[in-house]
């Protein structure tokens, strides 16, 4: 008896292995030598929802606290529950006029259908996996203009993104470097605390292509902020749309709510995706401040 179980224990997972990999085979159309990462699509729609994500409005301020922070990210779609933790740094100038911004998924994990599977073209070898790490994002903002602040504020943002995530098999993260350059905006609503923020700019990430290495995104977003005492809230609309067409035109809907006390400030934040992310989320949590 024990020697029969120790030999489904053996027979089982290579079974189950075979049958994977036929059904990849098949899914692909694999000729028997290309790698996988060649039939996977680097776009927004078709991978997990933290690989190319929409950058945060730039709203025409550099951030003027210097903090450490962390988070819990809940996101749902159908086929693609995903929990994360990401990890925020930033640090200001005395005169609050750059900014340096970083932030990192440590920990990540991943429910997806087969269905969704099958979509997303994921490996065979990597069917089962559920938990991986994420891509590390810097970015840096420069205050424009000090004088007009009265009547605009502008800034200057360019960002990086490090292709330091994983599971690239089961489609989670594209290990491709991106960057992005925008200007951002705030005008002030006379005798409000409201201002209407918005930015352009353009986004570049590296694709799994030979004849088309790169894919270029006008990058934009507009909506509405208030300040008032410890309280900012905004809400906004933002995205990029690049130029071939295969899920690369992510635009979402988003609601921050922000509270400042002494030593911390508190974030509770919505997404909804409208195109090509079809992802609700929720993010939680606090950041430390330096003064």
């Amino acid at each position: 008896m024990r020697s029969r179980l120790m030999l489904l224990a053996v027979f089982i997972p290579l079974f189950s292995s075979a049958q994977t990999f036929e059904w990849w085979r098949d899914n692909v159309n694999w000729d028997g030598t290309t790698h996988y990462w060649k039939y996977l699509t680097i776009s927004p729609k078709y991978l997990g929802p933290n690989a190319l994500s929409v950058p945060a409005i730039n709203n025409g301020s550099s951030d003027s606290i210097t903090s450490l922070g962390a988070t819990a990210n809940f996101h749902f779609s159908s086929g693609d529950n995903t929990q994360n933790l990401m990890l925020y740094g930033n640090y200001t100038t005395k005169s609050n006029t750059i900014s340096i911004d970083a932030q990192f998924v440590p920990y990540e994990r991943f429910v997806m259908s087969h269905a969704k599977k099958t979509e997303r073209k994921i490996y065979y070898q990597d069917y089962y996996k559920k938990t991986t790490v994420g891509d590390v994002i810097v970015s840096t903002t420069f205050q424009l203009f000090q004088k007009w602040r009265k009547d605009v504020q502008l800034a200057m943002r360019v960002g990086v993104r490090m292709p330091s995530g994983g599971m690239q098999g089961a489609a989670r993260y594209a290990d491709v470097p991106a960057y992005w350059i925008d200007a951002g905006m705030g005008m002030p609503i006379k005798n409000t605390n409201w201002k209407w923020i918005s930015m352009a700019g353009f986004l570049v990430w590296q694709t799994n292509e030979d004849h088309l290495r790169q894919d270029d995104a006008f990058l934009f977003g507009t909506g509405v902020e208030f300040n008032k005492q410890e309280f900012r809230v905004q809400a906004y609309g933002a995205g990029f749309a690049g130029y071939k067409n295969n899920g690369d035109k992510p635009i979402v809907l988003r609601f921050n709510l922000e509270k400042k006390s002494n030593r911390c400030v508190y974030l509770l934040k919505f997404q909804q995706g409208v195109q090509d992310f079809s992802y609700f989320s929720v993010e939680t949590g606090a950041k430390l401040r330096f003064e």
